[in-house]
Parts: C-alpha cells; sequence; structure tokens
C-alpha cells in the first residue's frame, strides 16, 4: 500500500465521529458515511470513564464534556429491597490515581458535542455500506443506494450488525448472550427532592439489578435494568417496550426502586450490551490516528502496529467484561442465599470475603486497581 492520506469511517455514531475527530487532527482527509438520513443519536445515559475523558482531553473537547455531562460522586452497590448501601467506591480521588474524572451524559448531549466537531461537508448521509473490496491499492465501498466511493483506508464503525466487518472477516455475527436490559428515563422534578442520590447506584436482587444514575445536571434519572431472559425474539437489538413491562419483570424490587423507575417516561429494551463499548471506541480512535500519522507512508505497518498495541487492551477488557457478566449472575443468587444465617456464618457476612468465597479472588478489589 502507498501513502495513505484518504479515510473512510463508515458509520458516525459515537465511535465513527471520534475517529473522525482524531484522525483530521492528524492532518487526514477524512469522509464519514452514515445510513441514517439525519445524524441523532437514541437511547438514554452512558458513563464516560476517565480512559475516555482523556480522549476528550486531547481533542480539545474536555471543556464541552465537563458542560454537558454531570459528575456523580461515587459508586454504590445497594441492595434492592432496602435501599441499604453494602459497598460504595467514590470517585473524588479519580482524577488524581487515573488522570482524569468520571462523568455520566445523555448519549444524545454527548453525539451532539462530537458531531459538532466534524465538518457537515465530510458527512455523507443515507449511505449505507453493503460491500467493501480491495481496488488496485485502494479500498473500494458499495453503497445500498448504488454509489461507491474510494479510500486509502477504512474504519468499520458500524455496529453490531457491522457489513465492514463481515466482509473482512466473515462469520455469523452476533449472538444474543442471555442477557437483555431495559433503558429509561424519569424526570428528577416527578420525585421527591434529592429522592435519587448523586451516586451511580447499583441495584441487586433476586435474577437481576438495576443501574440509575442522575443526567442533565440532575434533571433526569438514568436507568439500565437488566435481567436474564432465555431468548431475543426481537428483529433488532432494540425495540420500543413500556414502564409497565418493565416494572412487570422486576416485581421484588423494592419500594425507593420500583417508585423512581415507575416514573418513567421512555422506555426501551435491549438485547446487546456490556457498558465501555463506547469508551474503548473512544481510545481506538486516538490510538488509530496516533499510529497511521507516525507511519503515514507506511499505513501496513501502521496497521499492524495499532493491533499489536491495541489488542492486549481489548482483550483484558473484554475478558474482564465477561468475568464481570458471571460476577453479576452469581452476585444475584449471592443476594438470596446472603440471608440465609448459614450462608453467611459459614463463609463470612462481609462483602470482600463473600467475593473472594465465589471467584477465589475479589472482583472488587481487582476493578478499582485498573
Amino acid at each position: 500500500m502507498t501513502k495513505a492520506n484518504r479515510v473512510a469511517i463508515v458509520g458516525a455514531g459515537l465511535g465513527g465521529l471520534a475517529a473522525a475527530i482524531a484522525l483530521r487532527r492528524q492532518g487526514f482527509e477524512v469522509k464519514v458515511y452514515e445510513q441514517a438520513t439525519e445524524l441523532a443519536e437514541f437511547g438514554a445515559g452512558i458513563n464516560i470513564s476517565p480512559n475516555s475523558v482523556k480522549f476528550f482531553e486531547a481533542v480539545g473537547l474536555a471543556d464541552k464534556l465537563h458542560a454537558a455531562a454531570s459528575e456523580p460522586i461515587g459508586l454504590s452497590w445497594r441492595d434492592w429491597h432496602t435501599a441499604e448501601i453494602r459497598y460504595s467506591l467514590p470517585f473524588g480521588d479519580f482524577e488524581k490515581r487515573y488522570g482524569a474524572k468520571y462523568y455520566v451524559v445523555h448519549r444524545s448531549d454527548l453525539h451532539r458535542l462530537l458531531s459538532e466537531a466534524v465538518p457537515q461537508a465530510d458527512v455523507r448521509l443515507g449511505r449505507r455500506c453493503t460491500k467493501i473490496e480491495q481496488r488496485n491499492g485502494t479500498v473500494g465501498l458499495t453503497f445500498e443506494n448504488g454509489e461507491s466511493e474510494e479510500a486509502d483506508i477504512v474504519v468499520g464503525c458500524d455496529g453490531i450488525r457491522s457489513a465492514v466487518r463481515a466482509c473482512t472477516f466473515g462469520g455469523e455475527g452476533p449472538h444474543y448472550a442471555g442477557t437483555m436490559c431495559w433503558r429509561a428515563l424519569a424526570p428528577s422534578d416527578a420525585l421527591p427532592k434529592d429522592y435519587h442520590d448523586r451516586h451511580v447506584n447499583q441495584w441487586s436482587g433476586d435474577g437481576g439489578f438495576v443501574i440509575s444514575y442522575l443526567i442533565r445536571k440532575g434533571k433526569f434519572i438514568n436507568f439500565v435494568a437488566v435481567r436474564q431472559q432465555p431468548g431475543w425474539a426481537e428483529h433488532t437489538w432494540s425495540v420500543p417496550s413500556s414502564v409497565d413491562e418493565m416494572l412487570a419483570a422486576f416485581p421484588d424490587a423494592g419500594e425507593k426502586l420500583r417508585t423512581m423507575m415507575s416514573k418513567a417516561t421512555s422506555c426501551s429494551k435491549w438485547g446487546q450490551f456490556i457498558g465501555q463499548g463506547a469508551n474503548m471506541a473512544f481510545e481506538d480512535a486516538y490510538v488509530l490516528a496516533q499510529w497511521l500519522k507516525a507511519s503515514a507512508d507506511d499505513p501496513d505497518a501502521a496497521l499492524a502496529g495499532y493491533e499489536a498495541a491495541r489488542k492486549p487492551r481489548a482483550t483484558r477488557v473484554q475478558q474482564l467484561s465477561r468475568t464481570e457478566v458471571r460476577f453479576k449472575k452469581i452476585h444475584s443468587e449471592w443476594d438470596r442465599l446472603r440471608r440465609e444465617a448459614v450462608f453467611l456464618t459459614r463463609h463470612g457476612s462481609t462483602t470482600g470475603g463473600v467475593y473472594r468465597w465465589i471467584f477465589g479472588y475479589d472482583p472488587v478489589a481487582q476493578w478499582r486497581g485498573l
């Protein structure tokens, strides 16, 4: 491959726009191709952890992120029956420990922030990519409307059913993992003042858990309500739902949690999620741009260097994500068992002790050490 300057990005979601911003800052000619006919992001809240806050600092968007986001004061694990805090991780020292703060933000606000940093002329809407192929030293892109384009490098940011990934690697695509969630938003003023605190709360109970936190400067409570479900029959990975359906899936949740969830004004359900996806995409965008700039005369070597740099990190996060899923499934069972005196007497009543008994190590302590 000769010197690369033209980069085509397929997908104008959070990852695609982040890649466009990072590559443009390194002097590349970037075009973004998006299947939707308008730039918009749906969903609800998203956590922006220190690893990706550093991306916003590096590309000059830290002030805008700070203005759009909220700063929770910590992460708490709660019993969803009693609302009792079992364990709490404060965020106050995160900037000192990890070099950046921890934010929560509405996905739409974050997407708007990123889209405003990319020239409108560089984003081509209504372009659903169906095929990519090598063409005499360049990469050809074919779109559903019959149009085609060429670039030196194509970056696939086109989601869980990625056409770029399918054309490059083949395979059957994603499979349902057995756990789904509801995402919902409730206005804070529908509840008594300070009904929800400034923590990111994980409410755990039998067979599931709910994560809640304040976004848009405390105006809304964001919910991610997770349950194990044997199958996913919907034709897409996210579909509209209702508050009644969400509440029916959590009949054992306590009064405080159910009261907050009942005030939700929008609700959808999702069959694919795990967390850290967007944060890892921000990391990817920055590292890819650095490698391509450093080895612009040899893009093959640049891409090989990028893979060598990112693969260990991405693999580790994936492994920890699988551990987290296993941890949460067993944690739900522990919620039931912990109320039995024999269990607590035999294995100890401290959280860390029970976790070490279940896993052979304390995953919370390991996570804190990341």
